[in-house]
């Protein structure tokens, strides 16, 4: 039937139209081959701009290469926070810049960076805003990384408070350091004279206990090193504690590296713990022979160093 309009009740009332044609509809495609070549030029840019990697290798000529290097494991810094024990971060940091064969890495939580999207009621915690936080803490590592003290830095769930409202923090703050770069931890060789020590970090992981301290960086160790690792290391916690065991027939190390956060009343409130365990926990590593010492106090370990230099 043609198209017409309806003018009556009867079909005798129908007055026909004519025929209507659309000769330039667009019509669609899609082709899979196509969308999925395009997806895979999408994650060739995002992989060549990303500035996180997952594995890293470090060579460290340290300047008596016959005695061992002590590698200062710093995280949860907290930086901004009115309630982080300066006196000690900065003790810490200068012990890194000042000793012989001393360095450092760190594993998230540079800064406090509580903001209005993000647990707005920690800002009053903070006297510095978020952008300010991060530059003042990043300077100071950056003047550590230019003089070659520091092996990787690595994330924090603090640090990602800016992602709510579009911000890279690694990008932002971590794009001009020589020293590599961990978004989502990884696995770093550190070789010492040719002797490798493999560590494994995250800011946290599943298997965390109050009275098995270093229960997830054992389960690190395990499940994301395949027991294949000398030190495997974790934050978040604010625990400090590291265990010196033996797996598979060879000693390793478990750490969980504590926190310049040391006062911490919203914790004290929700019967999390009163205050944040001491940070400064570092390990020794030799050359040329795979031997290994951790230091809960890394003022020890500069005592120790010190004395055989």
């Amino acid at each position: 039937m043609e198209r017409g309009i309806f003018t009556g009740a009867t079909e005798a009332s129908w007055k026909p139209l004519g025929k209507v044609d659309f000769p330039d509809k667009k019509s669609r495609h899609l082709d899979f081959d196509r969308v999925t070549a395009y997806l895979q030029e999408g994650q060739a840019i995002f992989n060549d701009w990303e500035i996180g990697q997952r594995e890293a290798a470090v060579i460290v000529e340290a300047p008596y290469k016959n005695l061992p290097i002590v590698v200062g494991l710093f995280s949860d810094i907290h930086y901004g926070s009115i309630n982080v024990n300066y006196e000690l971060l900065t003790e810490h940091l200068e012990i890194v810049e000042n000793t012989p064969n001393f360095y450092m890495a760190t594993n998230g939580d540079h800064a406090d960076l509580f903001n209005a999207i993000k647990f707005s009621s920690g800002m009053e915690e903070d006297s510095i805003n978020p952008q300010i936080q991060a530059r003042a803490i990043m300077e100071r590592l950056r003047q550590l990384d230019d003089k070659g003290k520091i092996l990787v830095l690595s994330h924090g769930n603090h640090d990602d408070f800016g992602e709510l409202a579009g911000q890279d923090f690694y990008d932002s703050f971590l794009s001009k350091f020589h020293a590599p770069i961990f978004t989502s931890g990884g696995l770093l060789h550190i070789m010492v004279q040719g002797q490798e020590y493999k560590v494994l970090l995250n800011h946290t992981y599943w298997g965390k206990s109050k009275l098995n301290v270093t229960n997830a960086a054992k389960r690190l160790m395990e499940y994301e090193g395949g027991g294949n690792i000398d030190i495997a290391w974790l934050g978040h916690t604010h625990q400090s504690s590291y265990e010196h065991f033996e797996r598979g027939g060879k000693d390793v190390l478990a750490v969980v590296s504590g926190t310049y956060k040391t006062r911490d009343d919203w914790a004290a409130k929700r019967g999390i713990g009163g205050r944040g365990q001491q940070p400064g926990i570092c390990v020794m590593l030799w050359p040329k022979e795979r031997k290994m010492q951790a230091f809960k106090d890394i003022k020890v370990a500069q005592e120790v160093i010190k004395g055989w230099i």
